[in-house]
C-alpha cells in the first residue's frame, strides 16, 4: 500500500483571538469563530486516497508555537498550507521562520490578506514562503505541489497562485481566471475538530459553506471586487449538504460575500433542502437589492434564521460614493420584510471614511436602531490593499504605503478621516455599541427571543465578551 503524502492546513498561534479568513483578519469581537474557508476550500483538493491531511488550528485550539513546533516535528509533513493575517503580521511572520527552521525542506504555501499585492516582492523577503495562494478556491497549490517532482511543460502554469521556479527563479503569477460553474469535491470539514462557534447559531456543531467565490459588487473599500466571481454548481453544495447532515452538524454557516447572487443555483438548493425535509438552521451574509420577498420566503422555509446585511450608512450620498448602489429605503424595506417573516438582521456598519464626522456616525447608529436591527456590528475603516478606499487614503496624506497592519474589526483604529483623529473614531465605535446594546428594552427583547439552551448558551458568552471588552476599552 503507498504511503500517503502528509499535509498540514495551519492557522498559527496568537495573542488574540485572530479570525484569518477570507482575505480579511480581524480579532474577533467577543468569542465567536469560524472554520476558516481558505484552508477549509483547499481541503477539498486534497484525495484521503493519497493525502494525509492534519489541521492544526492553533487558535481554535489555543496551542502555542512551541506545541504546534513539536507537533509538526511527529507529522513530518511535505506541505503546509496556511494563513497569514494584516493583523497578526510580526507574530505570524516569526510563526513561519520557525517552522522552517525546525522543517528546512517542507514547503509552506499561504493565503491571506497580508499576501494580496507586491507577490514577487514578498516571495523574495520572505525566504521560507514558496508559494502565495491568490485563489484559495481552485486547486492551483495542489498541482504545483504534485509537479514538483513530476516532469511538466516549462510553459504550464497553475492557477491562482504566485510562486518562484525552483531551477531559475523566475517569478510566475496565474490569476486564475474561473468561467462556467465549479464542481468542486467536498471539502474535508470533519478534519477541523477545534472549538468552532458562532453566535447566532441555535445549534452545534456549527460548519461552514461557501456556495460562491468573491462579489461582483464594486464596493470602493472592499477587496471582493477585485477577484474572478465564480459559483459552484447546486449539485456540488448538495453534495456537500448531505455530507454535514450525515456527520452530525447543526447549524451552517454560509460564508459567501453575497448569498443568493447566483439566483437559479441558489433557489435550487434552497428547493432541495425544503423537499428532502433537511432541517438544518444557518445564517448568511447578503445585500439588501438581491433578496426580494420570494427570495426572503424561500430562505425562511429553508431554514434561514439571520441574514446579515452590509448597511455601512445612514446616508444615500455616502453609500454611492462608496458604490454600494442601493439607498436607505431599500435598507428600511429589506430589513422590515426579514423580519415580517420572522428572519433574524444584523447590519453592519463602517465608521471613519474620509470626511465622516462624528454626527454621521451618530445618525448611522440611530439608524441601526429604527430599522430594527436584531445586532449591529460597527466596523472602524480600514485601508485594505488593492482597493480603491486605500487609494483615496493615500492621497489625502491619511496613511503611506508602509502601513500593513490592520484590524478589519477596527479593534486597533491604525488612521483618522481628516476630520476624527484615531483615538476619536475609537470612542465613537465604543460609544456605538453601548448606545445600540445597552438599551433596557433591547435586552428584554433579546432574553426572550431565545428559543434554545444552546442559544442561551451563546449569547451569554458573547455577551459577557462584548461588555467584558467595552468595559476594558472604557478602563483604558
Amino acid at each position: 500500500m503507498m504511503e500517503k503524502t502528509k499535509i498540514v492546513l495551519f492557522n498559527p498561534p496568537g495573542g488574540k483571538i485572530y479570525i484569518r479568513d477570507y482575505y480579511c483578519s480581524k480579532v474577533s469581537k467577543a468569542y465567536y469563530y469560524p472554520q476558516p474557508v481558505d484552508l477549509l476550500m483547499q481541503s477539498a483538493y486534497f484525495s484521503e486516497d493519497k493525502y494525509e491531511l492534519t489541521v492544526i488550528d492553533a487558535i481554535a485550539e489555543k496551542k502555542t508555537i512551541d506545541e504546534v513546533l513539536e507537533e509538526v516535528k511527529g507529522i513530518q509533513p511535505e506541505l503546509i498550507i496556511g494563513l497569514l493575517g494584516s493583523v497578526s503580521l510580526e507574530e505570524d511572520l516569526a510563526a513561519y521562520r520557525k517552522l522552517k527552521e525546525v522543517l528546512p525542506e517542507v514547503k509552506i504555501a499561504c493565503s491571506g490578506d497580508a499576501l494580496l499585492d507586491n507577490y514577487e516582492q514578498k516571495l523574495n523577503d520572505y525566504a521560507w514562503l514558496d508559494v502565495i495562494i491568490t485563489n484559495f478556491y481552485i486547486d492551483g497549490t495542489r498541482q504545483w505541489f504534485e509537479a514538483l517532482n513530476t516532469p511538466v511543460d516549462s510553459e504550464i502554469t497553475f492557477r491562482g497562485i504566485a510562486y518562484l521556479k525552483e531551477d531559475s527563479g523566475q517569478f510566475i503569477f496565474d490569476p486564475g481566471k474561473i468561467s462556467g460553474k465549479l464542481e468542486i469535491p467536498v471539502p474535508k470539514q470533519a478534519t477541523f475538530t477545534g472549538n468552532y462557534r458562532m453566535p447566532f447559531a441555535n445549534a452545534e456543531p456549527v460548519a461552514t459553506v461557501l456556495t460562491n467565490y468573491a462579489c461582483p459588487y464594486p464596493c470602493t473599500f472592499c477587496i471582493m471586487s477585485t477577484l474572478p466571481y465564480a459559483t459552484r454548481t447546486a449539485g456540488s453544495i448538495i453534495e456537500e449538504l448531505k455530507y454535514l447532515k450525515r456527520n452530525g452538524y447543526r447549524f451552517i454557516y454560509f460564508s459567501d460575500q453575497t448569498f443568493f447572487q447566483s439566483k437559479a443555483i441558489t433557489r435550487e438548493v434552497l428547493n432541495w433542502m425544503i423537499s428532502e425535509n433537511y432541517g438544518i438552521n444557518w445564517m448568511c451574509f447578503s445585500r439588501v437589492d438581491v433578496v426580494d420577498e420570494d427570495d426572503l420566503k424561500l430562505m425562511k422555509a429553508a431554514g434561514c434564521k439571520l441574514i446579515m446585511f452590509g448597511v455601512e450608512w445612514a446616508d444615500n450620498e455616502r453609500l454611492e460614493k462608496y458604490k454600494k448602489h442601493y439607498s436607505i429605503d431599500q435598507i428600511r424595506s429589506t430589513f422590515a420584510k426579514s423580519k415580517e417573516l420572522g428572519i433574524k438582521r444584523l447590519g453592519t456598519f463602517l465608521i471613519g471614511v474620509p470626511g465622516q464626522t462624528k454626527e454621521s456616525i451618530l445618525s448611522t447608529v440611530r439608524f441601526a436602531k429604527e430599522i430594527d436591527a436584531d445586532y449591529a456590528s460597527f466596523n472602524v475603516a480600514v485601508p485594505r490593499s488593492q482597493t480603491s478606499f486605500r487609494e483615496e487614503a493615500l492621497e489625502m496624506g491619511l496613511i503611506d504605503e508602509s502601513v500593513e497592519v490592520m484590524d478589519q474589526s477596527g479593534d486597533v483604529v491604525v488612521m483618522g478621516n481628516g476630520v476624527l483623529t484615531k483615538d476619536e473614531l475609537h470612542l465613537l465605535k465604543r460609544k456605538a455599541y453601548r448606545s445600540f446594546y445597552f438599551r433596557p428594552g433591547y435586552l428584554l427583547k433579546r432574553l426572550f427571543s431565545i428559543r434554545s439552551w444552546t442559544e442561551l448558551k451563546f449569547h451569554l458568552i458573547e455577551g459577557t465578551h462584548v461588555f467584558k471588552s467595552i468595559l476594558r476599552k472604557q478602563e483604558e
